[in-house]
């Protein structure tokens, strides 16, 4: 499971695209925060500027290529090169080589969506001005879960739909717009009844990060409803992967 992982993550990040990616979306969505943070006087981090940072359109598009790009090859590679043969041909279960695939893929998405915002945190933190640490460490924990949340949430769909083609263009394009396929199906309905706009993928996420930090949500938002899409979006996928590696696994 380890060496899958590492496997997965030291490719990712040879490739060129996914560098580039991770440049920009770095440069675009923090480069500015960490020298505001820097250079502007707080007496201590804040939740509502840690929530815009998060809920920035900026941060889930670049998320949802990335994870379109890193998720790409993670089963269509094995795929069509039948290397299925040889993990399944040692005393390696389904379930160690999921996690091992979408393990590595946590961590190259994990850089973005995890590591840059809690090191701004930090930062935050570390040149606050006031003695007001016990709240500032709140935030962070806070930021902590956004993190991971935001980590986890599109890895798993762009995973599964990787093990249903043999072609890496079809997963990566597929997985991308598939994203946006249901934040147009939420628009449309969204114009009878807003509360649909919870199975959009970004604004179902940016309505996660502002529960989590402690803002209010939009009246249309049912929390139950938001935390079931969630749940779903990330789960069902899961599910579906086991499923489908199990059949391969058996030669089906």
């Amino acid at each position: 499971m380890y060496v899958i992982l590492r496997s997965v993550f030291k490719h990712a990040l040879k490739s060129t695209g996914v560098k580039i990616l991770l440049i920009l979306s770095l440069l675009f969505i923090y480069a500015f925060q960490f020298i505001l943070v820097l250079l502007d006087p707080h007496e201590r981090l804040e939740a509502s500027d840690m929530s815009t940072y998060f809920n920035g359109m900026g941060l889930a598009g670049f998320a949802m290529l990335l994870t379109a790009v890193v998720t790409s090859d993670l089963i269509s590679g094995d795929l069509s090169g039948n290397s299925f043969v040889l993990y399944f041909s040692r005393a390696i279960r389904t379930v160690d080589y999921a996690i091992g695939k979408m393990g590595g893929a946590l961590l190259v998405v994990g850089i973005l969506c995890f590591a840059a915002p809690v090191l701004l945190a930090i930062v935050a933190i570390a040149t606050q001005s006031g003695p007001d640490y016990g709240y500032s460490a709140t935030v962070l924990g806070r930021t902590v879960a956004a993190g991971i949340l935001a980590t986890l949430f599109f890895v798993p769909y762009g995973t599964m739909l990787s093990s249903f083609t043999k072609r890496k263009s079809y997963a990566a394009v597929g997985t991308f717009m598939s994203f946006f396929v249901l934040t147009i199906i939420g628009n449309v309905f969204a114009e009878f009844d807003r509360s649909w706009r919870v199975i959009s993928p970004a604004e179902s996420l940016s309505d996660a990060f502002d529960w989590i930090y402690g803002q209010e949500l939009p009246s249309y938002i049912d929390g139950g409803a938001l935390a079931v899409f969630l749940a779903l979006f990330m789960i069902v996928p899961t599910l579906i992967l086991y499923l489908r590696l199990r059949m391969q696994a058996v030669g089906k």
